[in-house]
């Protein structure tokens, strides 16, 4: 059974807030008539300002003229000013967090009792932000093995190998080239030890990056694990939309037909909204112990996310400024920065222990 808000509206306020379900909250408000008379006078006068009537000059309409001629748009202005005045002036005082918009499903307007509206609005769940600091992590390691640099230049020699012919009329044969100078020289090393320094670099690179990624799901899954709570379903559903949607594009580049990625994308359907459940609950979390922490984001911080933005698109800066600009989505891109310095704070207050030398690279893709 639901509580009732822990910030009930007194009887006065003619407000009334209760819980609807998780992270939900219905609302009901009543408009008393003197506080819709001016709202009414305004949109009569904006009316009236731009109107054209038969025998009048534009502007020149008598106000009863005008209350008669545009009755229904009138009205309907005036209920959906008050209302989002109301919803705004509710917001507010009640210290509601909204994360979307409100669903309005009753607006009553009668003249001896004036406005009342009914609408239900999603908003951030209210759960004790647990201890974040100095969790136990393992740090796996990077150490790259003699076996992992030379299943990578087999690897590069499969890649070189070409068809040559072996007798006048018979097929082409694959032939792989030996690994030796030759073969480095033509990937662009002067010799095998120098292909061979690059190739472990490249490796240890990857084993670092694969170390970190590591490290930030382990801290999100011991953030997840000491914080309870359920999240906005709305959310959760406009974020599985999304990683479906990117789901499908990545098949549609990689070749599949239309009808092979709606296929996987049926089969994939509990994972997205599983990690999407995750990702919101998780920027909660994140955005929580940020505000605990003052964490803030600077400008050169934003210019910085820009240009990485525009180097992995290849696309100018400048359109990627104007693209965020079009869509709004600065406050996202302030909220991703944020969150980061706050994984990265994380991390630093984490106690981390060394893990002993994993299996080898190519080991792991094998299984």
């Amino acid at each position: 059974m639901f509580k009732k808000s822990a910030r009930p509206a007194k009887p006065t306020d003619r407000v009334s807030i209760t819980d609807a379900g998780p992270c939900q909250k219905s609302v009901r408000v009543q408009v008393p008539p003197q506080e819709i008379a001016p709202v009414r006078a305004a949109v009569l006068a904006e009316y009236q300002k731009e109107a054209t009537l038969p025998g009048f000059r534009k502007g020149k309409a008598p106000l009863e003229l005008i209350e008669k001629h545009y009755a229904k748009p009138v009205h309907e202005e005036t209920v959906h000013r008050l209302t989002q005045q109301a919803l705004e002036r509710i917001t507010k005082e009640q210290g509601l967090k909204p994360v979307g918009p409100f669903h309005l499903s009753r607006a009553d307007y009668q003249e001896a009792t004036g406005l009342t509206l009914e609408a239900t609005v999603e908003v951030e769940p209210e759960f004790p932000l647990g201890e974040y600091r100095g969790v136990s992590l393992t740090r796996a390691s990077s150490v790259v093995s003699p076996d992992d640099v030379a299943h990578a230049l087999s690897k590069l020699q499969e890649s070189m190998a070409q068809l040559v012919p072996v007798a006048e009329g018979a097929p082409k044969e694959r032939q792989v080239p030996p690994l030796d100078d030759e073969l480095a020289k033509d990937l662009g090393f002067k010799t095998l030890a120098e292909l061979r320094a690059h190739v472990e670099a490249k490796l240890q690179e990857q084993q670092r990056t694969t170390q970190s990624r590591q490290l930030e799901s382990d801290l999100c899954d011991e953030l997840l694990k000491r914080h309870a709570f359920a999240v906005p379903p709305q959310l959760v559903s406009h974020q599985t939309e999304r990683l479906t949607r990117d789901f499908k594009v990545r098949l549609l580049l990689a070749g599949r037909s239309e009808v092979q990625v709606e296929e996987e994308a049926a089969k994939f359907t509990e994972q997205l909204r599983t990690n999407a459940e995750r990702y919101v609950k998780l920027s909660f979390i994140l955005d929580r112990i940020a505000e605990k922490e003052s964490m803030t984001v600077t400008q050169d911080e934003v210019v910085n996310h820009l240009w990485q933005v525009a180097r992995r698109w290849q696309k100018d800066p400048a359109e990627v400024r104007s693209f965020f600009d079009e869509q709004g989505l600065w406050p996202s891109v302030v909220s991703t920065i944020r969150q980061e310095k706050t994984v990265t704070l994380l991390l630093s207050a984490a106690n981390i222990t060394n893990g002993t030398a994993a299996t080898s690279m190519h080991t792991q893709e094998e299984r």
